[in-house]
């Protein structure tokens, strides 16, 4: 079955700002009074291995998983709020986007249906897209909250779509998982992690190394 519709992740796969953003989320945490390297540096490791992921997640899992302190909902918003105005001005960079996923978007956003569908707070990511001047890419795009699961979703049940023709592109774990429990085909990309989990069992994703000479019009679902 030919496939129509195509769901991008954003931040590691369009767009790269993994590192901003861990260096945004050090210096909100030590500002507050949280300097203990290697509560950072577990900290550091779980956001590389754990993108499409909202900030607000990552912070409740800061307090309560690294540092086993409770954490009010409020606070945490306070804090996501906080982290967005730390990392805002270098966010909006265009060096920052993957000139080779988008040479391969813009070449093929004429045939197929393209959405984001990515963790990144939707507000900003809406604002930053517009900055890089990509919106006119994409049907829509869809940022946090919801997570990324329900972002999914919400794609299908809004714009009908059936499922069987469609893929998630993403450079993650939560990445794939979204896309099955939504039953839609994944492909991954620009992930060691994901690399290594095609062909080990009950893994149903494939993986991708370079969009140079990929075909999406051929791209099969098994």
């Amino acid at each position: 079955m030919a496939l129509e519709v195509v769901l991008w992740d954003f931040d590691g796969v369009i767009f790269d700002s993994m590192h901003l953003k861990n260096e945004g989320f050090k210096a909100l945490f030590q500002k507050h009074g949280n300097k203990n390297q290697e509560s950072l540096k577990q900290f550091e490791v779980y956001h590389y291995q754990s993108g499409g992921i909202s900030r607000n997640e990552k912070i409740q899992y800061f307090y309560n998983e690294i540092l086993k302190t409770s954490i009010a909902q409020e606070e945490v918003d306070a804090l996501a709020l906080e982290f967005g105005a730390i990392i805002e001005q270098k966010l909006f960079d265009r060096e920052h986007l993957n000139s080779e996923v988008m040479a391969f978007i813009d070449k093929h956003y004429k045939n197929h249906v393209f959405h984001i569908a990515s963790a990144t707070l939707h507000s900003e990511l809406q604002v930053l897209c517009e900055f890089l001047g990509i919106i006119k890419y994409f049907k829509s795009v869809e940022g946090s909250p919801p997570n990324k699961p329900k972002i999914i979703a919400n794609i299908i049940q809004k714009y009908a779509y059936n499922p069987s023709r469609m893929l998630m592109i993403g450079d993650s774990v939560n990445d794939y998982e979204s896309a099955k429990a939504n039953e839609v085909a994944f492909l991954g990309y620009n992930s060691k992690v994901l690399k290594n989990l095609v062909g080990q069992n009950g893994y149903q994703g494939k993986y991708l190394e370079s969009f140079k000479g990929f075909d999406l019009q051929n791209f099969i679902k098994e």
